[in-house]
This record gives C-alpha cells, structure tokens and sequence, in this order.
C-alpha cells in the first residue's frame, strides 16, 4: 500500500519471541530437526540479511525451564542470549527465580537491553529496569515499552531487601503515566507495548487504551499462547506466539514517511526448523559445551521408582506431590512434610531418577526448617491451610506428607477430620513440621502462623543435596498413601 504522501513507506519486520524457557536444543519430528536457539539464530540472521529494517523482541522469560539454565543461574542463557542478539527484551516472572540483584547482574551481561516501566524501588518512586527503549530502523522510531505481569509480587521474596523494597505497579496505571510522559518529551513513530502479562490482561489491558495514548501493537508472553492471528482489541493487534523456539512471529509494517503512522501490517507464525534456517556455529558450539558439562555432573542414577508419577496440576494433589512430601519428611526427619504445589517444576517423574531429574523438579533453591507445633495447634494449622478460599484460586496450594489424611467436606469446602500417624492429633503431644524457606516467608498468607509465634529451627541450608543422598542410599523408592485429602459430600 502507498503511503498518503510522495515518498515510499517504510518497510519494518519486527519479529518476535516469547517464553523460550531454555528451549536451547532442537528435536527430531519425522525427520526434521525442529526449533533450538541455533536454528532460532539462524533464522533472525537470515531475516536480518534479506530486508533492511529489522527489529527482534523477545517478550519474557528467557531463563527457566533448562538445566543449562539452572547449573549456571542465568549466566549461560544470557551468553546464549547475546549470540543470538535480540534489539529488546522484556522483564518476565522467570527471569526473577534467582532473586532480583542476579538478575541486575544478568542485565550488566546482557549485549541488548531489558526493558520494564511497573517494576519499581518503592521508596525512591524510580523504576528498576529502562521503561522503555526507542530502536530506529529506516529513518522510523519504534517505541517498545516493557510490562510485567502484577502477579508476580508474591514471588518477589528470595531476599529480605527486595520484599520491604520492591513494589510491581499497576500495569494500566505505569503505562499511562510513561506514555504521558513520553508524548509531551519524546513522540515516537510506532509504539509497541512488549508486555508478559498473558493474553487474557494483554485484550483487558488494550481494551482500556485511549486512542491518544498512540499504541500501535501489544506483543506479549506468561500465557503461552499460539495464535493462528493477531485479535484485533479496540483497534490494537495482540498476538503472543506460543512459547519455546519452534516458531517465531513476524509482523511486516508500512509506515508513511510523510505522516510518521503505520500505513499497513500483517503477520504470521513461522516455524523454525533445519527447512528455512541454517544453524548458528557459534550458537551450536556453546550449547554443545554447556550440554557436555552437565551431562557429566548430572547423568547419575540416584534410585528407582516403580513406575513414572505424573503431576498434572498445580492447584491440588498429584503423584508428584505426593511423592516429594514423602521425601522431605524422610530425608529431614520431621513428623510432616508440609510442600506448596508450584515447587515442583515439572509434569512427571520416574522411573529412573538422576540428578538431572531432581534439579529439573526443584530448580529453586530452598533451605529446609522444622516448626514444633502441638497437636492442637496442628489440627488448627491444618484446617486453615485448606479453608474455603484455598480450594478457590486464592491461595497458593499446600499438601502434607504421607503421614497425614484429611477427610473434607467437597459440597461445603470445609475440613471434617484431621488425622496422623492414622490418629487424631493429640492436643498435648508436639508434634514436628517440616516446611520450605519459600513456605517459611508465606507462613502467615499459607499456614496462619506469625514468625514469632512457634519455635522454628533450620534443618538444612539447601533441600536438593538431602533428597539425593536420601534417595542415592534407598535405591529404590515407591509413592504410598495416595488420595491425602479423602473428598466426601456428607451433610453438614
């Protein structure tokens, strides 16, 4: 299409990423190597060398999801990362999983910049990352500005420093204030809105969007979506393109040189494989050496399961859980395990169990506590960690070791019986608890206990190292007591 003045429009192709999740390595369907960072690389450069304004965003949570990733806490991802050259990156809820000051380190690696405007220092009212960054391609300026997801506060919390400190901001609100701002100082050409918020607050948050605020596109992530097209939200596209590295979105826009506004787009989904891209060597020969190294390190086999265990959800009981309670509590030596249900990082376990597996299930560092609690106290713990507003999304989801069953109450939400050991509590008997340093600073929002209320002792500074060599000396090891929670819908 023609611009409305004399001139050419300019040709823009801005591609993009979301949610690769350490998908650095290619697999193999009928044939076809299929998505890896190299062929990933391969294809950008290609684009790269074929049109002449092109911009590559990725839109969050890079890191996670590799055990490169994880032996080398971001750092190899970000080396990966810098091969690979995106223009601009956005701040998602992963990138944050080893504390917040090593992801300010990360960042002084980092060749592109990162980019989010609603992470802030509170007390200084100054956001922690460049809200935004203007790339110029063809004389044209395009505007990203970074959003990240709001559900992200309660997860902010590995250091004492950044819970007092950090605040993530309203998304809607942030983004009004930047764009006010940037309007009366800096107008750009194209706005694009790099978000990690889900598409669900990605269409709620383009629905808010005055038409003077001038966004032009929301390309965002957290939700893995894989969209056939962008939906088209009071006049702004919003597309995520799914997550991993097998495929890439790129949009191809027109702007008028004359008005500076996007005369025209389209987009589609790409698939990355070995029939449109060549590999990156250098790409190739990092993964290939980070590979070989934690091959080495993690490749031993700690013990058997009977069969694999799967963990088909966060929000309730699951083999998985089930089986890592059961772990805890007997390489700490508690009475209960208590064990919050987004710990475990993976949808299945077993048979062979390496170290490879146990890394992959715990990626988070957690140092290990016992709280002595009587039985009283316990029954009361108990009924308030599954209380109404625990089975309705409110709450993160707690589950307890073997030793423990719990009879509740499906039609109206309430616990009828507490039992361990196969006995009520004993209300004079103390009994032990053992919990997650994660669990340790949510115990008021998850168990219903202050900090000073209960004596509380530190069994291990980090919970990967017992569960191997508890699991390494057994051999063999098998899931019992499955259905903790025993649902019945008897009147009340």
């Amino acid at each position: 299409m023609s611009g409305s003045g004399s001139r050419q429009p300019v040709h823009l192709v801005l591609l993009h990423s979301n949610d690769i999740h350490g998908a650095f390595a290619p697999k193999t369907e009928d044939g076809v190597k299929k998505g890896g960072i190299s062929l990933l690389s391969g294809f950008v450069q290609k684009t790269r060398r074929e049109e002449k304004n092109v911009i590559y965003a990725m839109a969050g949570d890079l890191f996670m999801g590799s055990i490169i990733d994880q032996e080398f806490r971001g750092l190899s991802t970000i080396r990966l990362a810098n091969a690979l050259a995106p223009d601009i990156f956005t701040v998602g809820n992963h990138e944050i999983d080893y504390g917040l000051s090593h992801l300010l380190f990360l960042e002084k690696c980092a060749d592109f910049p990162i980019i989010c405007a609603n992470l802030t220092v509170r007390e200084l009212n100054r956001t922690i990352f460049r809200p935004f960054a203007d790339i110029e391609r063809g004389g044209i300026t395009v505007r990203f500005i970074g959003l990240l997801t709001e559900s992200i506060s309660g997860k902010i919390q590995q250091e004492n420093l950044i819970d007092r400190e950090i605040s993530v901001r309203d998304v809607y609100k942030e983004l009004g204030r930047v764009m006010k701002q940037l309007q009366r100082e800096k107008p750009a050409d194209v706005t694009v809105l790099l978000t990690h918020l889900g598409i669900a607050d990605d269409r709620a948050l383009a629905e808010k969007i005055p038409p003077e605020w001038g966004v032009d596109f929301i390309i965002g992530g957290h939700s893995h979506t894989l969209m056939e097209a962008p939906e088209i939200v009071n006049g702004i596209p919003v597309i995520q393109a799914g997550s991993g590295s097998a495929q890439i979105g790129r949009f191809d826009i027109d702007v008028d040189p004359d008005t500076r506004k996007t005369d025209s787009w389209s987009w589609q989904l790409i698939p990355i494989d070995e029939r449109n891209s060549e590999p990156d060597e250098l790409l190739e020969f990092y993964q290939e050496r980070y590979q070989r190294e934690v091959d080495v390190k993690y490749r031993k086999t700690l013990a058997a399961l009977p069969r694999t265990y799967v963990h088909d959800g966060f929000h309730r009981e699951t083999e998985v859980l089930d089986l890592f309670t059961d772990l805890y509590r007997e390489a700490f030596g508690t009475d209960v395990f208590l064990l919050s249900s987004n710990s475990i990082r993976v949808r299945s376990f077993g048979p062979a169990v390496t170290k490879k597996d146990i890394l992959m299930a715990l990626p988070y560092d957690n140092e290990v506590f016992s709280v002595t609690m009587s039985g009283e106290r316990l029954d009361r713990m108990i009924r308030y960690m599954l209380r109404k507003e625990s089975w309705e999304g409110v709450n993160i989801y707690i589950l307890f070791s073997g030793t423990m069953q719990i009879e509740f109450d499906k039609k109206e939400r309430f616990v009828r019986e507490v039992r361990i050991f196969g006995e009520k509590p004993d209300p004079k008997r103390m009994y032990t608890v053992g919990i997650t340093s994660y669990v340790r600073k949510n115990l008021q929002a998850f168990l219903g206990i202050s900090e000073d209320e209960l004596p509380i002792a530190k069994l291990a500074s980090e919970d990967r190292p017992g569960i191997e060599e508890f699991l390494f000396g057994r051999g063999t090891f098998e899931l019992k007591n499955w259905g903790r929670v025993i649902m019945t819908e008897q009147d009340a």
